[in-house]
């Protein structure tokens, strides 16, 4: 699909497809999929493929994982000691304005003063894609969201974390950030699971969202079942290297595409969405995502407008997480 001119641009994002016309609670199963392919920020350094495989790494992904649950929880606990013992004897922390700190020591010391000065700091790290480097050396980059106290504002940084295995342990030689931290497929990892909506008493929507090999990627699949009529689609959720936003490419079944720009806006994420359906019409149209919880999100389409003729907004619709069990 061609991209919108550029007085249709800022209304680019989601899909518009026939099942988004058909009931208000398609949205849900039509919004999210992981970003675009990464920029070629090491291009010469070809990637292995064995060593980025997800059936050879699983288990060094899941380790990896699990500590940087563990760096965030000793970090929300205000524990300078397990903090600090998430680095190797000599790591090191690169703030935002490149100063350095250097040993376990130091780092305990520093993150000790620190939660002295701000007592009610907290923080959220929110994971992104990983890459191995060799069997023992891996790179995790992410986001982290700090509030300083409750009527403070939050900031945010990108982070970069080499990590290497030790005795059987993941450990960080260096954790670098820098300003800025846009938002990345990282932040909606939360999203990783299935889900289901309904719409009325006859539809349902289910859609599954996964990492996509590499995890640089978020891919979901949804389907919509109506009465007679079963539909569904594939959805990619990644970085733009074109336009450096965060971005979305669905495919429904039946041959309707569609484009999305996320952009964060306090406690929801807005997408600017412009798709064209299987009969060849364009719809534009602005979605609302918002995160409840773990387990639940509200969808909302407004603005909607299908070949210039506007269509009335739609109301929210939940979207519940399905437990592996169901």
């Amino acid at each position: 699909m061609n991209r919108p001119t550029p007085s249709r641009a800022a209304r680019l994002t989601a899909l518009a497809t026939l099942a988004a016309l058909l009931t208000p609670d398609v949205g849900p199963a039509c919004p999210v999929a992981p970003t675009a392919e990464r920029p070629q920020e090491n291009a010469d350094v070809e990637a292995d493929t064995d060593l980025d495989s997800p059936e050879a790494r699983r288990e060094d992904r899941e380790s990896i994982r699990a500590a940087m649950r563990s760096f965030e929880a000793a970090f929300e606990a205000r524990d300078a000691e397990a903090l600090a013992s998430h680095w190797t004897a000599q790591g090191e922390y690169l703030d935002e304005g490149g100063k350095r700190i250097r040993g376990r020591a130091a780092l305990r010391a520093g993150f000790a003063a620190f939660f002295a000065a701000t007592p009610e700091v907290t923080a959220e790290v929110r994971p992104g894609p990983i890459r191995f480097l060799s069997d023992g050396t891996a790179i995790e980059e992410g986001a982290v969201a700090v509030r300083r106290g409750p009527a403070e504002p939050e900031t945010r940084a990108a982070y970069s974390a080499l990590l290497v295995r030790e005795g059987g342990r993941w450990l960080m030689a260096q954790l670098e950030e820098s300003p800025g931290g846009g938002p990345s497929v990282g932040d909606l990892a939360w999203l990783v699971g299935e889900w289901r909506s309904a719409a009325g008493e006859a539809a349902e929507i289910r859609t599954t969202y996964e990492w996509a090999p590499g995890e640089a990627f978020l891919q979901a699949k949804f389907t919509l079942k109506e009465r007679a009529m079963d539909l569904g689609g594939t959805q990619v959720i990644g970085h733009d290297p074109e336009t450096g936003a965060l971005h979305s490419w669905t495919f429904e079944a039946g041959g309707g595409i569609g484009e999305a720009d996320w952009h964060p806006d306090g406690d929801h994420w807005v997408l600017e969405a412009a798709g064209t359906l299987t009969d060849g019409r364009t719809l534009f149209e602005t979605n609302i995502l918002r995160r409840v919880d773990d387990d639940t999100f509200t969808w909302q389409s407004i603005g909607r407008l299908l070949e210039d003729v506007e269509l009335p907004d739609l109301p929210p619709v939940k979207v519940t997480r399905v437990e592996p069990q169901e």
